[in-house]
């Protein structure tokens, strides 16, 4: 079973020894592979370990050590024992037949249950440390990390996560993405590591991990690189004998009902606006549905002026979609009588379901049966409704909620988000296509939800908030194949941190729960942020903006300060303030004071014109240094008028909310994004409540509050555009 430190390839011979001591463990009832079985296993699948042997008394470990030469390793190792080195159970650099009887004799007195015995290895030399581990998340499934390690590896915390099967790129960039990640590079004389030897170690771990279900946890640390080659000083196999893949099955249901109906009937309808029923029947009215709509009400009569039918039964046709409002304890037949009647969809408003207790939690089950059997696509319960702004469908119970048709989609499981997003979609006139509520997500998910967006046409962009995940891997199948279409931005809830009770690794230490979602959603090309505003202001940019060629930023400043501040964003976000060819220098000379800064951020210095930032604007945007441009207080300053002081609305010739100076630069920002391809975001000198300008361009020029906000954004931007031509190639 000895294995050379160099090893690259598994060996079939030592893969099945492998394999039969991981049986014969689980069989016993282990909870973990001692080291020396841990280290055949990880040597098989490619990973390299240092020579040795193992011995069950001291004069067996001279004689290993004689075998193996100079300075070695004795350790106590057993089925039961964990890390090590914290208990005293390792000797180091011992040389000579005394000093390794010695050594031997001393920790055999510290045995520890029974299958203990000693590990005889040759010493590893090499001064950087690495770790990789793999651990199961509920989840997710296998999850790899990569990064420092040593015993100070939990206090660094430099650390990348990664989710099988990984690709690739996410490899590369796991490798790339540590904080110490020049200690892979030549370092203090000493060659760079082997990348592909490390590479084969970290895809050794996913091999691991796909071929032996019972195999829960990997721990290798330190991963010691020596002179080239990662070694596999140490190593931890933590076991489940109980433990087996899960595999989920879905279908996606169909969701054409509810984005575009013909008809839609309200049960529970009322004339009183205040309850779910009545809300809900005048926004679909109010909000100007064109097919037909149907009141459902027991006592019949009419409701707002239309007739209502007792029940779905005595409906003249099977609507395309029922917004349910009545009682819960009553929401379980009204589907059955869709499914009877052939209502395909149906949103639930109505709560006291899974989020009431147990007993909610069984009705929701038995609504599900029921939604199920009767082939009604369900959406909630508990949940707020949906619009479909393309299709005029205002489904939404309670509040009034009127924003414009747009391209961007808002996916939601809580209902509060979900409209506070959409309101201030609303006020900072930013266009929507559709926002679904999800609510309990009983049989429809929010996942179900992206899944219909990626072939959606109206749709270029989806913002989802998300507060917990029932399938991980169904999350990245879906991110995956939405991110390679149009972008995706993930507003985050709280997560259950799985990872947070006490781990028998280092790699279950630092692969919580939080982590682990943050390295999937960027493994599936998803843009994660942890606020409302900063997510609707990305999602806006993605959806009305062109993607940056590459990383370098002009900040175009109409002072000092702010300049500071987006150079200093410009640094943390891994962008590059675009150099300033000659050409541009002279051109910006003969517009500027002779005093300007003659650098970027390119600073006004206060020097005002009618058309003066236009120009300079103009010359940065033709620049080909140039990828992206943060415009800073030139809008609602002296040089466009301020329009919270009223200089709007008297001219019918500018879109609303915006003077003439601040139409015509806008309208100039619109014109060079089309021509340049180039995006441009411009932060006001005081607040602008509107966030986008529509000129009737391609593109639409975009104000958001602040140049630390602007700045963040167009690093996302930059992200995602990379991103994109990664998966392409």
């Amino acid at each position: 079973m000895d294995a050379q430190h160099d090893v690259t390839e598994p060996r079939s011979a030592d893969r099945d020894a492998s394999a039969d001591a991981l049986a014969v463990a689980v069989t016993r009832g282990h909870t973990a592979l001692d080291e020396w079985d841990a280290k055949a296993l990880l040597a098989s699948c490619g990973i390299a370990i240092p020579e040795g042997g193992v011995a069950l008394d001291e004069d067996e470990a001279v004689t290993v050590a004689r075998r193996l030469g100079g300075p070695v390793a004795l350790k106590l190792i057993g089925p039961h024992i964990g890390h090590k080195t914290e208990r005293g159970l390792v000797a180091l650099g011992v040389s000579g037949d005394d000093a390794v009887r010695s050594a031997a004799r001393e920790l055999l007195t510290r045995v520890e249950g029974p299958g203990s015995r000693l590990l005889v290895e040759r010493m590893v030399r090499g001064s950087r440390e690495l770790m990789i581990g793999m651990k199961r998340d509920p989840l997710f499934g296998p999850v790899i990390l990569f990064g420092i390690g040593g015993v100070f590896a939990e206090a660094h915390r430099d650390v990348t996560l990664g989710v099988a099967p990984l690709e690739d790129r996410t490899i590369d960039e796991m490798l790339d993405g540590i904080r110490a990640s020049a200690l892979l590079g030549e370092f203090r004389g000493m060659p760079p590591v082997d990348r592909a030897k490390l590479t084969i170690a970290i895809r050794a771990l996913e091999r691991i991990a796909e071929d032996f279900p019972a195999v829960t946890e990997i721990d290798v640390n330190p991963l010691i690189v020596e002179d080239t080659v990662p070694v596999a000083a140490d190593a931890l196999v933590i076991l489940d004998p109980a433990a087996a893949p899960v595999h989920h099955a879905h279908v996606t249901p169909d969701l054409t009902p509810l984005f575009a109906p013909r008809s839609v009937a309200v049960v529970g309808a009322s004339n009183d606006p205040v309850k779910w029923g009545g809300s809900l029947l005048r926004n679909l009215i109010d909000g100007g549905f064109p097919g037909t709509v149907y009141p459902v009400n027991g006592r019949g009569g009419t409701v707002r002026d239309l007739p209502a039918f007792a029940s779905i039964a005595e409906l003249p046709e099977a609507p395309d979609l029922a917004l349910v409002a009545v009682r819960a304890e009553q929401v379980g037949d009204v589907i059955e009588q869709c499914g009877q009647r052939g209502v395909p969809a149906a949103v639930v408003v109505a709560a006291g379901f899974s989020e009431a207790g147990e007993a909610g939690a069984e009705a929701e089950a038995e609504l599900v049966d029921i939604a199920r059997a009767s082939g009604v696509t369900l959406i909630g319960p508990n949940c707020m409704g949906l619009l479909s702004m393309h299709s005029r469908l205002h489904a939404v119970g309670f509040l009034e909620l009127r924003p414009k048709p747009g391209n961007l989609s808002i996916v939601s499981q809580s209902g509060n988000i979900g409209v506070q997003l959409v309101t201030r979609a609303e006020r900072r006139d930013i266009g929507i296509d559709k926002y679904v509520s999800v609510g309990n997500q009983a049989s429809t998910s929010a996942l179900d939800v992206l899944d219909a967006l990626a072939d959606d046409p109206g749709t270029t962009t989806a913002l989802v908030y998300l507060e917990g995940i029932g399938d991980g891997r169904r999350f990245l199948d879906v991110t995956r194949r939405l991110t390679r279409k149009k972008p995706v931005v993930v507003l985050r809830g709280g997560l259950t941190e799985f990872g947070s009770r006490a781990a028998a690794t280092h790699t279950g230490a630092m692969a919580g729960s939080a982590e682990v979602f943050m390295a999937a959603a960027r493994e599936a090309g998803c843009l994660v942020r942890t606020g409302p505003d900063e997510s609707l202001d990305l999602a806006l940019c993605l959806s009305v903006l062109p993607l940056p060629a590459g990383r370098r930023v002009a900040v175009l400043t109409l002072g000092g300060g702010w300049g500071v501040l987006a150079a200093d964003e410009v640094a943390r976000n891994d962008l590059e303030l675009a150099p300033l060819e000659p050409a541009v220098l002279a051109e910006l000379d003969a517009l500027l004071p002779g005093y300007w800064s003659r650098s970027n951020p390119i600073d006004l210095v206060a020097a005002i014109g009618p058309d003066l930032a236009q120009r300079a604007l103009t010359v940065l945007a033709e620049s080909e240094m140039v990828d992206a441009i943060a415009v800073l207080g030139i809008l609602n300053s002296p040089s466009t008028g301020s329009a919270s002081d009223g200089a709007i609305v008297t001219d019918p010739a500018c879109p609303a909310r915006f003077n003439p100076a601040e139409t015509a630069f806008l309208t100039r920002v619109a014109e060079l994004m089309e021509s340049t391809g180039k995006p441009i975001i411009n932060v006001p000198l005081r607040t602008l409540e509107a966030a986008v300008f529509e000129g009737g361009r391609r593109y639409d020029p975009v104000i958001l509050y602040s140049p630390v906000a602007a700045v963040r954004a167009l690093a996302a931007m930059a992200w995602y555009r990379e991103y994109v031509e990664r998966s392409a190639s």
